[in-house]
């Protein structure tokens, strides 16, 4: 007996809407005691339904849509067998999981619970519009998809290309198997091929499937060539530990310099997190190199925290010769620190190794400890605030000064505003600095040994007063600034050993600081002043054009400031800085020191940002400063350095760099690079030339390779090379 159903939309507790007549019997014989299990609830929408009650069948036709436990099967037609608890469905096919992943077939018959059956014709869309097609397929416990004669890629095909247009690349197998739990996608008898060319066949081969952030595994490797190492190739291997914590090894193959290991070990913890990259090889002269580059922060509690970081190289040139980044310092500190209101206490440990040719282990210093403190309080009467100051440090060498210091900084700070908008700032303090040294070299005397002490009272004020003037959706800021300071004569006796204020720049920056070196063992003293104007200009879409002018004067003529400082004498070189930003699109700011005498440039600094990367995007830098400009690093320098970046399309992205010496009329380094990226893959080339001698390393040609499929791993490392 073959009964027509009403069209529309059923909601039922049974499977499908077979037995509807058999499901109000079931109820009726229900018992108040006895519960009926619930089976899960299905949606269910047909054009037509026809029921068979002889056969127990039934068969929908017609956008039918059946939803259950968060699958959706559509289909053009759709029949049940239910004593059998088969469904079978062709026409249209596709079985939606709650994960996203999609299935397309002309015809499949499935279990009831759509886990188990058959498929043919399958095609599979996975996460990132990744594609698995098949002739058939058998599907197993909802979780095992086992496809036959299968094709896997994430290329798309153009229509322009017609039917029968193969992707970019794909893989072809006698067998794939997904496991939807694993999340991994297995392939036996497998070929990989580009533009429909096969290039590389493997028996097994295995990866995550496109939904899988992190998994074990090979990543991309990379091939390149350097005048210092040779031909090299690197094949990294990400093991993906557990949740908390990855490593990544990454072998690499020289031919010059023999093989290469680093390795990166990540992990974090309920309290911080922990990155260690190291490196080792046997180099050609069967020497063992390598490097270590760890970091670590880590929360005591909601003050207070530690951390860590380890640097250390065997050679010095080590780290430029395999590729990783090479500072002039690596600085290996252990700290902790503490935040508590306006207070910080910090305590340090230093060890440094100086990759420059002229630096010496044994000259080089250790510090241990440093410990620091700055407290401030609560704004008072009128607004003024009182600080405090702390220091203490201890530093040695195995050949050369010691220096232990013990400072302490009381300070008071008056800020007050006027009627008229001028802003007013009075600051006292008085500082103590004891120090304890060692082989404290002299100029024209012996190294002194002993106790060296100051007490530098310090009286300063601060004012400016702001113009502003309205000119529709522009405003205009012309600002005069003047500072006043006074510090008694002597402050930086001979016995004290310069540690933490070698390196000093007179500069637009700190023209109105107080104390202009950046440490404590040498301190500005005498009567000086600054004055100088700012003026701007601020359009309403955050573009704007700035620009200030100053200079110091300076009562005592003394030996503070080396030569060439700038501040060698009483009246200081002019300092200043023009920016020029009217839109995001272009960046330009100008640096300069002008001799106080002449005007004539003793350093000048330019950075330019222009363009954007769908047209071309600039920037550039120009440095120069001469002899007597009071450099401790150069003589008299002059560099230029220009870098263009490209997008030409919606796949090709070009960059061109280069830097050239203007005073010596030679280039340093110039290279070129291309990024093409699709849903394919990234393919990578680099080629970099330079000129100059780094100690035992001279001129250099640099290329680098690198393809990446895309779903089948990748990963940025921070291994060399």
């Amino acid at each position: 007996m073959i009964k027509r159903l009403a069209t529309g939309t059923i909601l039922g507790c049974g499977i499908f809407v077979g037995g509807l007549a058999n499901l109000h019997a079931a109820k009726a014989q229900t018992t108040a005691s006895e519960v009926p299990k619930q089976e899960p609830a299905i949606l269910f929408s047909a054009d037509e339904v026809d029921y068979n009650q002889d056969l127990q069948t039934v068969t929908a036709r017609g956008n039918v849509e059946i939803s259950r436990e968060g699958r959706i099967l559509l289909a053009d037609t759709v029949s049940y067998d239910q004593s059998q608890d088969v469904l079978t469905a062709s026409g249209n096919v596709s079985i939606t999981e709650p994960s996203g992943e999609v299935t397309f077939a002309s015809y499949v018959e499935l279990s009831g619970d759509f886990k188990e059956g058959i498929v043919k014709d399958i095609y599979v869309l996975l996460d990132e519009n990744t594609r698995i097609a098949g002739s058939g397929a058998r599907r197993s416990g909802g979780n095992f998809t086992e496809i036959a004669k299968a094709v896997y890629s994430p290329c798309k095909v153009c229509e322009d290309d017609g039917t029968d247009a193969t992707p970019l690349w794909r893989i072809r197998a006698a067998r794939v198997l997904h496991d939807a739990n694993r999340k991994t996608v297995e392939y036996e008898d497998a070929r990989l091929e580009v533009a429909g060319i096969p290039v590389l066949y493997t028996p097994y081969f295995q990866h995550p499937d496109p939904t899988v952030k992190r998994q074990s595994g090979l990543l991309a490797p990379s091939f390149g060539s350097t005048s210092h190492v040779g031909t090299y190739f690197s094949q990294p291997y990400y093991w993906a530990i557990d949740k908390s914590k990855d490593m990544t090894f990454t072998p690499t193959y020289t031919t010059d310099e023999g093989p290469l290991l680093a390795t990166e070990y990540r992990q974090r913890f309920e309290s911080g997190q922990m990155n260690v990259v190291g490196s080792a090889t046997n180099d050609s002269e069967d020497s063992w190199q390598g490097h270590i580059d760890a970091e670590g922060r880590f929360d005591i509690d909601p003050t207070w925290r530690w951390g860590f970081d380890a640097e250390q190289a065997t050679e010095k040139t080590y780290l430029s010769r395999y590729g990783f980044a090479s500072p002039s310092v690596l600085t290996s500190n252990l700290f902790t620190e503490g935040f508590r209101g306006a207070s910080y206490t910090r305590a340090d440990a230093y060890y440094f190794q100086g990759l420059k040719s002229d630096d010496d282990r044994d000259t080089t210093p250790m510090v241990l400890p440093h410990m620091q403190f700055h407290g401030q309080s609560a704004p008072a009467k009128y607004g003024s605030v009182t600080t405090l100051d702390l220091d203490a440090l201890s530093l040695t060498r195995e050949d050369g000064a010691d220096s232990h210091r013990l400072s302490a900084k009381a300070g008071w700070e008056l800020p007050h505003v006027g009627t008229m908008g001028d802003v007013t700032k009075l600051s006292l303090s008085l500082r103590s600095d004891n120090y304890i040294g060692s082989n404290v070299s002299r100029e024209g005397r012996d190294d002194y040994s002993g106790y060296a002490g100051r007490i530098l009272p310090l009286a300063a004020i601060d004012w400016q007063m702001p113009f502003v003037n309205n000119e529709g959706a522009y405003h205009q800021v012309i600002t005069p600034i003047a500072m006043a300071a006074w510090s008694p004569n002597g402050g930086n006796p001979a016995e004290i050993s310069n540690e933490d204020s070698q390196s000093f720049e007179f500069d637009d920056i700190n023209l109105f600081a107080h104390d202009r070196f950046g440490g404590l063992d040498r301190a500005e003293d005498g009567l000086r002043a600054s004055y100088g104007l700012e003026w701007g200009v601020y359009g309403p879409d955050g573009g704007y054009t700035s620009a200030m002018f100053g200079q110091s004067y300076r009562a005592n003529d003394n030996d503070t400031f080396a030569v060439g400082s700038g501040l060698e004498e009483h009246l200081s070189d002019y300092v200043g800085r023009v920016t020029v930003s009217p839109n995001r699109y272009l960046d330009l700011t100008y640096r300069y020191r002008l001799d106080n005498d002449d005007l004539s440039a003793r350093r000048n600094q330019v950075i330019l940002d222009a363009g954007s990367l769908a047209t071309l995007k600039i920037n550039t830098s120009y440095v120069h400063f001469t002899d007597d400009a009071g450099s401790e690093e150069f003589d008299e320098r002059e560099e230029f350095y220009f870098q263009a970046e490209r997008q030409f399309n919606q796949y090709w992205t070009g960059r061109a760099y280069g830097r050239y010496d203007v005073d010596q009329s030679d280039p340093l380094e110039y290279g070129i690079g291309f990024v093409y990226e699709d849903e394919c893959f990234i393919f990578d080339g680099r080629v970099r030339r330079t000129f100059y001698q780094d100690q035992d390393l001279g001129e250099s040609d640099e290329f680098l390779f690198r393809l990446v499929f895309k779903t089948l791993g990748e990963f940025a490392s921070a291994a060399g090379l």
